[in-house]
């Protein structure tokens, strides 16, 4: 009897550890079966995104690129992807939106370079005289450039850049009659960034900083006697109400804007969404900037014609003249750093490539 008690013993000790056995294969199972299901509720999170910038929300980068840019990233996410724009510099400023950025503010800003003086050097070289013929043109050679220059994925290396663009050529807009350079003498000309301030002392007119928005206020109240920018801006800030004469034909130079992410938010993305988000912007999103700077330039000049401004299409021999004061800024520019002339001479080839 003693070893018949035992038996049935050692029998349930058998049952027992096979019953935990069991227990213990389907706590693995449905714990295996948990991450799953965890990685793949990842995989489809939901991700709201914000976007901060200084300009006006009717700026016609706002409506044709930014907007369409949410618009697209919600559609093609089924909804799981939205980007909520607030414009006007209600959550930033043009001076500040970089910092803001970086430090996790809002997600993304749009900015113009040349508002934050000496931030990115590099980027200047797409502003010196006579490189870029067009808004198109300039916009994507910049971001080719970024793709292919170390140097200038280091002056970006705190965030992720979207894309970048450019505006139409500068020329000048002004209360007074401007045909040659000595014309600018003594003119009070607003700027936006070191390389055109460089252009404005050239030309011994008086530079004086200033945000875009802050444009027809300055104008208006004689501040400034005139502006150096694109023609694109004459709708947008509705110049041709504070301006009386505008040349045509200068093309002085080109400004770059920048759009950036957060790059802890990049990280944080998945690979699908990393791959959305570069498929809409970047050499795509640049281009078809450009193009609505190149529209921008013919409505503009349009509009300034039809409020009475007087253009004044700047002929060639004139236009030498102009050339002529300004060339020596790019012999300046790129000897000053080798890394501008590394640079500078990259960008010839991606512009000559292009044409």
């Amino acid at each position: 009897m003693k070893l018949l008690g035992s038996k049935r013993k050692r029998m349930w000790i058998i049952i027992s550890l096979l019953l935990i056995l069991s227990m213990l294969s389907v706590v693995t199972a449905c714990s295996s079966s948990s991450n799953e299901n965890e990685g793949n509720e990842n995989a489809g999170e939901k991700i709201e995104l914000v976007m901060g910038h200084p300009f006006s929300g009717q700026h016609p980068i706002s409506t044709a690129i930014l907007e369409p840019f949410a618009e697209a990233l919600k559609e093609e996410s089924s909804g799981r992807i939205t980007l909520t724009i607030i414009p006007a510099a209600a959550i930033t400023s043009a001076a500040s939106v970089y910092e803001d950025v970086i430090a996790g503010s809002f997600d993304i800003g749009w900015t113009l370079q040349g508002y934050t003086a000496g931030r990115y050097p590099l980027t200047e070289v797409v502003e010196l005289p006579f490189i870029v013929n067009s808004a198109t043109e300039g916009s994507v050679a910049l971001w080719r450039l970024l793709e292919q220059s170390p140097d200038l994925q280091e002056e970006y290396s705190e965030v992720k850049v979207l894309s970048f663009w450019v505006t139409d050529p500068g020329e000048v807009m002004s209360k007074k009659l401007v045909q040659k350079p000595e014309d600018m003498s003594g003119m009070r000309v607003r700027f936006a960034g070191p390389m055109q301030e460089k252009m404005l002392t050239k030309l011994g007119a008086v530079p004086v900083g200033m945000a875009a928005p802050d444009m027809y206020d300055n104008l208006e109240r004689g501040i400034i006697d005139g502006i150096a920018i694109g023609s694109s801006t004459i709708e947008s800030y509705r110049l041709h109400e504070v301006i009386t004469h505008a040349t045509e034909g200068l093309h002085m130079f080109v400004s770059p804007q920048v759009l950036f992410l957060n790059k802890d938010k990049w990280d944080s993305l998945s690979v699908e969404d990393q791959d959305l988000i570069s498929k809409l912007s970047g050499e795509y999103m640049a281009e078809k900037a450009g193009e609505v700077y190149n529209h921008g330039l013919d409505t503009g000049f349009e509009l300034a014609l039809d409020g009475g401004v007087e253009i004044y299409e700047v002929p060639d021999d004139v236009k030498t003249q102009w050339d002529s004061i300004l060339a020596p800024i790019v012999e300046e520019w790129t000897s000053s750093n080798p890394k501008y002339k590394t640079a500078y001479d990259l960008m010839v080839q991606i512009v000559d490539d292009l044409r």
